[in-house]
């Protein structure tokens, strides 16, 4: 699990009303890392495409649209859907829809645990298979991964994880942003942490160089967070806040 000292309060979504999808949405235990995905070697705990559909996922589950049906926990890939995947970039490049159906199929076969150490399995049924149009396909998720899904649900722009194209650590470091740095506080993760912590890290991925570039991505896409390197690890804080080290938390992998 990962271990917070501060966590974060409940977004207050007002009934979940999505305008233009704009803000998407994430959840801490619904997010594919390896403390929560059992057996790190299966291919969903690794790339870009399956944090994506979590995010996606997590989108249409807290807000009011044409394709989530709350009652049956069914979401059909309808025009919001597909809207709203091809804005994430999930369909773009010959193989982007092939990958997103792969990542979708390979959900059945993974195991999601809550902070209370329950399994989850997070689909209950769909009938999307390769080779086929996903057009107006339906996913059914179980209700388990559905509370995921809904506890404490965090408010992500669009246009910051569209910036983040390219690879799956900038999306995590944005993602771990936006469910751990605390207001008024800063987030320290070290590089030691960061292995444990982030799925398929190496030595190259965390280097000075690799860092440097993503954090330096990650200042332009947005301004709510800045993200900066120090010698042991990276330091998150509010943007328009002056760092404060004694003033910091420290996010680490038990």
């Amino acid at each position: 699990m990962l271990n917070k000292i501060h966590r974060l309060r409940s977004v207050g979504m007002d009934n979940g009303i999505a305008t233009g999808f704009g803000i998407l949405y994430v959840a801490e235990e619904a997010y594919p890392l390896i403390p929560y995905v059992r057996g790190n070697e299966h291919p969903l705990a690794f790339g870009r495409t399956p944090r994506l559909l979590s995010i996606l996922f997590t989108t249409f589950v807290n807000t009011q649209n044409a394709d989530y049906n709350g009652k049956t926990r069914t979401l059909t890939i309808g025009k919001d859907v597909r809207q709203v995947a091809r804005r994430m970039g999930m369909l773009t490049g010959g193989c982007g829809r092939q990958n997103t159906v792969t990542s979708i199929i390979g959900y059945q076969d993974i195991t999601f645990t809550s902070r209370d150490g329950k399994e989850i399995k997070p689909i209950e049924e769909t009938n999307i298979v390769q080779g086929e149009s996903w057009n107006e396909k339906t996913i059914t998720f179980t209700w388990e991964y559905v509370r995921l899904m809904s506890r404490e649900p965090k408010e992500i722009p669009l246009s910051a994880v569209v910036g983040t194209s390219g690879g799956s650590l900038s999306l995590d470091l944005l993602v771990f942003a936006t469910l751990y740095c605390p207001e008024q506080k800063e987030l320290y993760i070290s590089r030691n942490n960061l292995y444990k912590i982030v799925p398929g890290t190496s030595t190259e991925t965390v280097s000075t160089k690799h860092l440097t570039v993503s954090l330096t991505k990650l200042n332009q896409i947005q301004k709510i967070w800045v993200f900066s390197l120090t010698r042991a690890g990276l330091v998150i804080r509010p943007y328009g806040m002056p760092p404060k080290a004694e003033n910091r938390v420290q996010l680490i992998a038990e």
